[in-house]
Order: C-alpha cells, then sequence, then structure tokens
C-alpha cells in the first residue's frame, strides 16, 4: 500500500496520540484529560493544514467556473491537495488556450463574414435565423437584432427563398436558384442552400445569396451589343450586293444611272468604314492598360481648329458656331482623345439644330476642374432617352441619325474617354428647345 502526504500525516497524528494517551493515562485521571486535550489540539492542526488549502482551491476553483482562466492556486505541499491544485492549473490553463483559440476562431470567422459581398444566413433546425452577416442585413433591410431567433418567413418575407430552404430541409441537398428581388433591392440573385447535417440529420441551413444584377445587365448588354453590330453592318453590305449585282446585270452600261449607283456604294462603303473605326475605337477605350499621353493642352485654339473643320457644314445649314473659350484655358489631357471628344460634341450639335440654329461653346473652372459647355438651341432629346443617351448604337432619332451618317456610337466614346481622363460627362435638354452637353475634366 502506497503511503501518500496525507495519509502519512494522519497516521503520524494517531501513532503520536496514541503514545502521549498511553504514557499520560497511567498516570490516572489528570493524565487522561491532558492526553485528550493534546488529541484536539492536535487534531485541529491537521484539520487547518487540509482545510485551509483545499478552501484556496475551492476560491480559486470557483474562478475558473465563472469564466477566469488567468487565476492559479499556489500550494506549495506535496500531498493530495497540491496534487489537486496543479491539475486544476492544468486544467484552466488548456481551457483558457482552448477558449482564447476559439475567439480567435470566431473573430476571423466573423471577419471573413463581414467583409463578403455576398448576404450569408445560418439557420437552425427550426429554419430560425442564428446568424447573418452585414450584406445580409443591407440586402434583406433588417437588422441582425431584429431577425436572430425568428422564423425566416418571419423575418424575411420572401417565399422563393423559403422554398430553397424548405427544399433543403426536406433532403434535396445543396439547392441553387436564380431569384429576382423587387423589394428592398431591385435584382437578379443567386440563392444557394446547403444542409448542416448533426448525426446525418439536417440540423441547419446555410443560405448564400449572390447579386448578379450586374453580371445579367452585362450579358443583356452584349448580347444586344452583337445584335445592333450585326444589324449596323447588314444594312449598308446588302445596299452594296443589291447595287453591285444590279450594276453586274447590266445596269453599268446605263449611262444615266450607274455613277449614281456607284455614289450610293461609295457612301454605304464609307460608312462601313467609320463603323469599323468607331467600333475598333470604343474597343481600344474599354481595354484594361490603355495609356494616356498626357500633355499641357490649350483647349481654345482646339476647338477653333474643330470649328473651322465643320464650317463648310455650319455654313450650308446658316448656323453660327461661337466659342467662347478664353485663351488661357489650359488642361494636362491626351491631345487626340479630347479632339475625338470635341469633335463629337460640336458634329452633334450642328447636325441636330435647326436652320440659322446657333452652338455655343463656353467654360468655367474652379481651382481643380474645368466645365465645357457645348450648347445648341435645336430639337432636343425627349425626357424618355435621356438615361440611354451614352449607350452604343443608341439614337433618338434613327432615321436622320443613319442619314447624317452617325454610327450610334460617338457620344459612348466621348464618354469613356472623359472618365479615361478622370472627368465625367452630363446632358440637359428639353424637346424642342435645345440640349447643353457639359464636360468636366480636371486642370
Amino acid at each position: 500500500m502506497k503511503f501518500s502526504g496525507i495519509r502519512l500525516k494522519i497516521l503520524f497524528s494517531l501513532l503520536l496520540t496514541a503514545g502521549v494517551s498511553f504514557f499520560f493515562c497511567r498516570r490516572g485521571v489528570p493524565g487522561l484529560f491532558f492526553s485528550l486535550g493534546f488529541a484536539l489540539i492536535l487534531g485541529g492542526i491537521l484539520a487547518n493544514g487540509i482545510v485551509i488549502p483545499i478552501r484556496r482551491i475551492t476560491h480559486i476553483a470557483r474562478l475558473f467556473a465563472g469564466g477566469v482562466f488567468n487565476r492559479r492556486i499556489l500550494s506549495p505541499a506535496d500531498d493530495e491537495t497540491g496534487e489537486l491544485a496543479g491539475t486544476l492549473n492544468e486544467m484552466a490553463h488548456n481551457i483558457e488556450r482552448r477558449v482564447n483559440a476559439g475567439e480567435t476562431g470566431s473573430r476571423k470567422l466573423s471577419a471573413v463574414l463581414s467583409s463578403m459581398v455576398e448576404g450569408v444566413l445560418v439557420l437552425g433546425h427550426n429554419a430560425d435565423i442564428v446568424s447573418l452577416n452585414p450584406t445580409a442585413e443591407q440586402l434583406f433591410g433588417i437588422s441582425r437584432k431584429d431577425a436572430e431567433g425568428k422564423i425566416f418567413l418571419e423575418a424575411i418575407r420572401n417565399n422563393d427563398i423559403a422554398e430553397v430552404i424548405n427544399d433543403v430541409y426536406k433532403g434535396a441537398g445543396l439547392v441553387s436558384r436564380e431569384i429576382s428581388f423587387m423589394y428592398p433591392r431591385r435584382g437578379t440573385f443567386e440563392v444557394n442552400a446547403s444542409p448542416i447535417y448533426d448525426n446525418e440529420i439536417v440540423s441547419g441551413c446555410l443560405v448564400v445569396v449572390h447579386d448578379i444584377t450586374e453580371i445579367r445587365r452585362l450579358e443583356t448588354v452584349r448580347s444586344d451589343f452583337v445584335a445592333n453590330v450585326s444589324h449596323e453592318l447588314k444594312t449598308p453590305l446588302t445596299s452594296i450586293r443589291g447595287f453591285v449585282e444590279t450594276l453586274l446585270e447590266g445596269a453599268i452600261d446605263d449611262k444615266k444611272n450607274n455613277r449614281e449607283f456607284l455614289r450610293i456604294i461609295q457612301a454605304h462603303a464609307e460608312r462601313l468604314t467609320v463603323l469599323v473605326e468607331d467600333l475598333l475605337s470604343l474597343s481600344h477605350l474599354e481595354s484594361k492598360g490603355i495609356e494616356l499621353d498626357k500633355q499641357p493642352l490649350a483647349l481654345k485654339p482646339l476647338i477653333d481648329g474643330i470649328i473651322t473643320g465643320f464650317s463648310a457644314q455650319s455654313k450650308k445649314r446658316n448656323i453660327d458656331v461661337r466659342n467662347g473659350l478664353s485663351g488661357d484655358v489650359v488642361i494636362h489631357a491626351d491631345r487626340n482623345k479630347i479632339e475625338h471628344v470635341f469633335t463629337n460634341v460640336i458634329d452633334n450639335a450642328i447636325k441636330f439644330n435647326r436652320e440659322k440654329g446657333s452652338v455655343l461653346i463656353s467654360s468655367r473652372e474652379n481651382d481643380t476642374m474645368i466645365e465645357i459647355s457645348v450648347e445648341d438651341f435645336g430639337i432636343g432629346i425627349p425626357e424618355k432617352d435621356k438615361p440611354r443617351i451614352f449607350e452604343r448604337f443608341y439614337r433618338v432619332d434613327k432615321a436622320r441619325s443613319r442619314a447624317e451618317g452617325g454610327t450610334g456610337l460617338g457620344l459612348s466614346i466621348v464618354k469613356h474617354i472623359v472618365e479615361l481622363h478622370g472627368g465625367t460627362v452630363a446632358l440637359e435638354s428639353a424637346e424642342g428647345v435645345g440640349s447643353r452637353f457639359t464636360i468636366k475634366l480636371p486642370i
């Protein structure tokens, strides 16, 4: 049998008490009382030696139970109490380490969920919301405080997502569906819901909502772009083919009309050339890594040169084009691209003006930006067309635009160039009154 510290203390005390009692009991009643008192004193000392460390251990253990793990039990005794104290200290250390690791992991997970652009919801056994990230709060227009603990449909009234969640709880596994929202945010979203298992039983659901509105919009724009390009190319090619066939069938010998047919073919070929050049320009502007050759650029002489280039066109329609810019207006820009911008805008101002109309070019500036306005007093733009005026191939008056040789890409190119320079372009217009294009560029 192995004797530990406390057992040895008790055995030694019993032997000592027995020896003293035997010695004094031989001296009669006084010796008996003396030996009894000795036994009580020795028992008290022994009890204190055991109870005080246990009280200390109990006090620290209560702190451990309350979640305070940074305290330690000091016990110099090399007995059961010392062994208990060491065990509790080791337990507290291990728990503290695991709690800190759990808190670190929780903070990392919280940081990841907070930075996600997708909305994330965690649902419990009864489809009650256990947690959701800030993106989900914004997406569904609800606060975390109001949502947590509620059944999904109580907090978020979206039957389409509720059906996806129900499918998961019925054992469908991972469910993915594209859903359109109307409220609180209008758009198209991809909803992915996956089950959370506990002993192979579905005990919850993880829902991830990804906003694909912009992706679908770009797909529509791309599809429309292909359709528009096909249409724009098909029209002149059909005309060219038709007139060439007519000439080949004998019209080439028709001295009265053959030159007119050739002029029409030439006009359509030139239109195709302009269209292809605009498409290449737009593709180049939209490509990544485009570099601008920025240099100090005086705007007044640049615009004077553009106006001179349109002099024949403006005189033909009696349109007065006035450059109101002062000679000291200088910007830091790519000359060729900025010239393209004002060529397009001034060309439109002349084309869509009224007979004997006017075009006024003016500017105003502050410490960082300059605003150049190109204002005409022509036919104006209807209210419904304003939001789409900078879209590719969008035309307000399709028949007149084609007749004037326009491709429908000019203003889209203007917008791209201005934005590449860190500026903006805006439109003010009233139908039948005129239009003003305002281009803001950094000085």
